[in-house]
């Protein structure tokens, strides 16, 4: 059987990171996409920039889980 290292040294972080996405909540995905939106905004040109910050959902999560709750209903 052939010995490959590279693989072995892979299952670790692999196996960590999908530990890790388990334990993210809804809540950290919400706001971490928020997060990730206004990060993308903020390295447009300056008029751009605006536009797309105006554009961001400023909902809050609570706001937003309600919304999304009646929307179910």
């Amino acid at each position: 059987m052939t010995n490959y290292p590279c693989i072995r040294l892979a299952i670790l972080p692999l196996a960590t990171l999908l530990l890790m996405l388990q334990g993210c909540t809804t809540e950290a995905w919400y706001k971490g996409y928020n997060q990730s939106f206004e990060h993308h905004c903020r390295k447009q040109p300056p008029d751009e920039s605006q536009r797309c910050l105006d554009a961001l959902n400023k909902t809050s999560y609570s706001d937003y889980e309600k919304e999304r709750a009646a929307q179910k209903q």
